[in-house]
């Protein structure tokens, strides 16, 4: 078996990382130093200077390093550090040392955030690691042998016990048991298997005794794979594209080549220095930074996490939205849909059974079979004793005779006259006391109370296309698209499988979002144009391969997320305009020598005011479940358009909650 590369910091990454935090907090607080001691001592203004330029040195040097280096070398890639060079040495020209440490000072904290969304991958991969077995029970000559996991090899026997992890994908050979899959299929419900059924490396036997032929071992489990994708797409993944780029190619070249001939032509030095002072390109290196600081801010303050300002960009131009559906779309627990008891038996009797067959089990479907009895006011009472039959049902003892609940055909088994049903949209629970069956109840994973009004919104703010992706059953994924409105679905789907769908919506030329909450979601979320982790507080790995994430459980963010996106955009496009075009006025009139370089630099500062000024606008908000007039119409419209299927569910459970 493959040993799985383990990936951390190493000692010169995590020096770089320290230097880099130790070089911020230095120089902003010598920034600050040197301005209050010129503030409150006007006769040592010079003292205050000297400390603002220490600040500037210490926190420009690595820019003047970068942009050295890349001009050496003719890469574009540093035509930013370049230009912001420029602009610091045209701000110290000029004595202005607060302008000269601040760009260099965001500019580090950009990089800082950057790097802390490769270190989130990171993250994800040793979270996903976790999730592997330590060891494994192989049968060998029908003897148990403990092994390491990486011994096994395909068509080997192993042995599970309950509690155990699974150490390899494979199919049962022998017994049957209950397995949580939910950290491989992201379904909430536990899979029952037997003999023939497949289970997966990584997932946890929960209840019974089962025997597996080993079929995928290392990368070739699916879990290996979500490892190892997840390491490739680490590996390949494209440097952080920075906005003003595009910017500075033409802008530098075409600021020297003037100052050059303003200096040639008239051969006076004073207007080639005021060319270089007003064309300091504060503004230009500020557009970005200083808006996306703002609503970095904004989207805090909303419970966003946003692991790199760029990738605000990159939403802004998202026009497919994939989505899975448990726990992302839906509530991820079952709920009661509907109670369905045989003549004679009244639905508060089929509930009181149902509640104290699951009474003291853990499986979900006794879970909400004994919630849906509180809800509607009846206490389930202890049995006297409780059995669980792996892969089957419940059994408790009571003073009035047996109680089973389970599967139509267990009940058939110990002799009961059941008739199968196939729930529309759930599965299908029956219950039974001694040797008559009491009816049977339909739970489902419902979809959340907001899932319809938050796809409403993406779509009135440019989603074209909504995609839903699920482990479940086809004719539930179905059921759920329908009800929803998404154009498209594929069910049964494993963790590469939801890569693979995402990349083949990119080869079609979309821009895609991933939006998941588990272990099974990672691999898309890394892979996805942008990948947005749901309810990210309780799941470092879905966190790790995310840039962004919802501290909450509330699809609602999903919009409201976009629309910050849309609004940030719009803000960076006017700063580069206004910035640009005051630098290009300012450029002019210092090469005609209608401005001198004093006049100069007390103007050039006018367009960096108004990017300031603008970026400022994100962060004043009325309402933070209102934030915008763009997103409430597209939220008002969602009214119209949710569908009836998502009200009737909905009153199914309310009418199943008032029965007693």
């Amino acid at each position: 078996m493959a040993a799985v590369r383990h990936v951390e910091l190493d000692e010169d990454e995590q020096r770089e990382q320290a230097i880099s935090l130790l070089s911020v907090c230095v120089g902003g607080g010598l920034l600050s130093v040197g301005w209050a001691w010129g503030f409150f001592f006007p006769g040592q203004a010079s003292v205050g200077a000297v400390v603002q330029l220490i600040a500037v040195v210490i926190v420009s040097w690595p820019v003047f390093q970068q942009a050295a280096e890349g001009f050496a070398a003719k890469d574009p890639g540093s035509y930013t550090e370049q230009l912001v060079a420029l602009a610091i040495l045209a701000a110290v020209v000029i004595g202005d040392f607060i302008t000269a440490g601040m760009v260099p000072l965001l500019m580090e904290v950009g990089h800082l955030l950057e790097e802390r969304s490769v270190m989130g991958a990171r993250a994800a991969i040793e979270g996903i690691q976790k999730l592997q077995a330590r060891r494994a029970s192989r049968l060998e000559d029908g003897t148990e042998r403990v092994v390491d996991p990486e011994e096994l090899e395909v068509s080997d026997l192993i042995v599970v016990r309950p509690g155990e992890t699974i150490p390899a994908d494979g199919v049962v050979v022998q017994g049957t048991s209950s397995v949580d899959q939910a950290y491989i299929t992201g379904e909430s419900m536990h899979e029952d298997v037997g003999p023939g059924s497949p289970v997966f490396a990584g997932t946890i036997n929960l209840d019974g005794l089962i025997r597996v032929e080993v079929k995928g071992v290392g990368n070739e489990t699916a879990l290996g794979r979500v490892i190892a994708l997840l390491q490739e797409a680490e590996d390949s993944k494209a440097p952080i594209t920075r906005l003003l780029e595009r910017y500075a190619a033409a802008y530098l070249p075409i600021v020297l080549a003037i100052a050059g001939i303003v200096l040639f032509t008239t051969g006076e030095v004073d207007r080639a220095i005021a060319v270089l002072v007003v064309a300091c390109p504060c503004a230009l290196v500020l557009s970005g930074p200083v808006a996306m600081v703002a609503a970095l801010a904004v989207a805090s303050r909303w419970g966003i996490l946003i692991k790199g300002s760029s990738f605000l960009e990159r939403v802004s131009e998202v026009d497919t939205v994939v989505l899975d559906k448990t726990g992302t779309v839906t509530l991820g627990t079952l709920n009661l849909l509907s109670l369905n008891p045989v003549d004679g038996v009244s639905e508060g009797e089929l509930l009181e059974a149902a509640g104290r067959c699951g009474h003291g089990s853990l499986h979900p479907v006794s879970r909400a079979a004994v919630e849906a009895a509180r809800s509607a006011g009846i206490e389930p009472s202890a049995p006297n004793e409780l059995r669980e039959v792996a892969g089957k049902g419940v059994e408790a003892e009571t003073e009035n005779g047996v109680l089973r609940m389970g599967r139509a055909t267990w009940l058939a088994e110990e002799g009961l006259s059941v008739e199968a049903v196939q729930a529309s949209t759930g599965i299908a629970v029956h219950v039974s006391r001694g040797d008559q069956t009491l009816g049977w109840l339909e739970l489902a994973d419902t979809p959340r109370p907001e899932a319809a009004e938050t796809l409403a919104g993406l779509r009135a703010l440019g989603a074209k296309r909504l995609v839903l992706l699920t482990g479940d059953r086809e004719h539930v994924a179905a059921e759920v698209a329908e009800q929803l409105g998404f154009d498209a679905y594929e069910a049964e789907v494993l963790p590469e499988r939801k890569a693979e769908l995402v990349a083949e919506e990119q080869a079609a030329g979309r821009r895609v979002m991933m939006v998941g909450d588990g272990v099974n979601d990672a691999l898309a979320l890394h892979s996805a144009d942008v990948g947005v982790a749901v309810g990210a507080v309780i799941n470092e790995v879905a966190l790790g391969g995310a840039d962004i994430a919802l501290m909450g459980n509330n699809l609602i963010r999903l919009p409201q997320m976009v629309d910050l996106a849309n609004r940030t955009r719009t803000a960076i496009n006017l700063n580069v305009f206004v910035g640009g075009g005051f630098s290009i006025l300012m450029l002019a009139a210092a090469a005609g020598g209608l401005i001198n370089p004093l006049v100069g630099a007390l103007l050039h500062n006018g367009g960096a005011i108004f990017v300031v000024m603008n970026s400022a606008r994100l962060l004043v908000e009325p309402d933070e479940d209102a934030p915008s007039e763009a997103l409430g119409e597209a939220l008002d419209a969602s009214v119209d358009t949710s569908s009836e299927p998502t009200q009737d569910a909905a009153t199914d459970v309310a009418d199943a909650e008032a029965m007693s």
